[in-house]
């Protein structure tokens, strides 16, 4: 996932961050946050996945949780 570092270094993740916390839209959310959601969905296109079941499969991968910031996610 270092290549995936490199495609998204040009996104202003503190900005992100700010804008999302001024909107509160991380406000009830537990797990999967807005930052991480953007990141998952940036991997999957990068990696032109076909369906919501290989991208699943990618969250599992404890690596990939790491460079998203889950602490931990199930599958369901």
């Amino acid at each position: 996932f270092s290549s995936f570092g490199k495609y998204i270094s040009p996104i202003n993740i503190v900005k992100f961050q700010q804008r999302i916390d001024e909107t509160d839209q991380d406000k009830y959310v537990k797990k999967l946050t807005t930052k991480a959601y953007l990141l998952l969905f940036l991997h999957a296109q990068l990696q032109q996945r076909e369906g919501l079941r290989a991208i699943a499969d990618d969250v599992l991968s404890k690596k990939f949780q790491r460079a998203l910031g889950l602490s931990s996610i199930s599958p369901a």
